[in-house]
């Protein structure tokens, strides 16, 4: 296994950029009138075909080594106990290593699991590539990630992007229904979106600006360059957002990159995402504080974004799509 991975575990702890997503130029209207039992709000939502507690997806951290593995093999039992969808670590090189097969028997055949696991993959992979790193671990879908930044500045990238979109479509063409292509932290402008869309892609991951932050990541691991110039580089999550709703009234939007609160989850649900995407933040509570800070940071975020709900007279996940909100500062500047 590749112990260079764990060095992303480690800088995950040690990075000290902090992007802006945005979301505090949103601003949503108290409701004084909510008419509704606060114990009666719903936040069920549907993924794949599967219905889940609630419309978070527990991004794909790390892959690729022994500590990776641990870190991946309790995400994976929090998953399990919230009922959230899980993606696994990078499968790139490892899809035919036993460990890499998942971190839970259960998954692994198929059997008494029956949540939400996603693969992932380099948007790069082939059709064969994409159909077995999905078939070794009984996946539901798969998020193929797009990467240009961490490839152009880790030392040991490979930033040759030609003929993406020509992949895509070929993929597609088999699997529209199970794929999710995913930024790496950087956001996802309304072009980009659209010809995403336009190539058959039905999921997206806008994964924006203001979250862990690739850029400083690599830098951290490239010690023959530096681009700490380039570290406020990037789409906020909250533009990325619109930016893909306002191109398709059908893709589904999980909005990744600095979700951290239940006002962010609610402000990210309104403005056009479907479902929401954490990591670093996350992992940051499994590292500093084991299996059960991780835990009741999750049951935290759930509490607080039903509070928001119930402030805003939301009975459940779809009646958000319908909450009326303004659009103010840098946001509406850059709109």
């Amino acid at each position: 296994m590749d112990n260079s991975k764990d060095l992303y575990l480690d800088n995950s702890l040690i990075s000290s950029f902090v992007g802006n997503p945005l979301f505090n130029d949103i601003y949503l209207e108290h409701n004084s009138l909510p008419e509704i039992d606060f114990n009666e709000i719903n936040t069920e939502s549907e993924i794949f075909g599967k219905k889940i507690a609630f419309p978070l997806i527990i991004n794909a951290m790390v892959g690729g080594s022994e500590r990776g593995f641990d870190v991946n093999q309790t995400l994976f039992s929090i998953a399990k106990e919230f009922n959230l969808p899980f993606s696994v670590g990078a499968q790139d090189g490892n899809i035919y290593n036993e460990q890499s097969k998942l971190y839970i028997d259960e998954v692994e055949h198929g059997q008494s699991y029956h949540g939400v696991v996603l693969s992932n993959l380099s948007v790069k992979s082939d059709l064969e590539t994409v159909k077995k790193a999905m078939e070794v671990i009984n996946s539901d879908g798969i998020s193929l990630y797009l990467n240009s930044a961490q490839e152009i500045i880790s030392s040991e990238g490979k930033p040759d992007f030609k003929n993406i979109l020509d992949n895509i479509r070929n993929l597609t063409k088999e699997y529209s229904s199970k794929i999710i292509i995913k930024e790496k932290c950087l956001g996802m402008s309304k072009q980009t979106v659209q010809s995403l869309v336009d190539a058959g892609v039905k999921y997206i991951d806008i994964s924006g600006y203001g979250g862990t932050n690739f850029i400083e990541m690599e830098n951290l691991r490239n010690y023959h360059e530096d681009f700490s110039d380039l570290y406020d580089w990037g789409i906020p999550t909250a533009k990325s957002i619109i930016n893909a709703r306002s191109s398709s009234d059908t893709v589904k939007i999980i909005a990744s990159g600095g979700i951290k609160t239940g006002l962010d989850v609610v402000k990210s649900l309104v403005i056009g995402a479907d479902y929401v995407g954490i990591s670093g933040e996350l992992l940051k509570y499994l590292l500093h504080g084991g299996y059960n800070q991780a835990k009741k940071y999750l049951e935290d975020l759930i509490y607080k974004t039903k509070v928001v709900m119930f402030l805003l007279g939301v009975k459940n996940i779809n009646e958000l799509k319908n909450v009326e909100y303004k659009i103010t500062g840098r946001l509406r500047e850059i709109l």
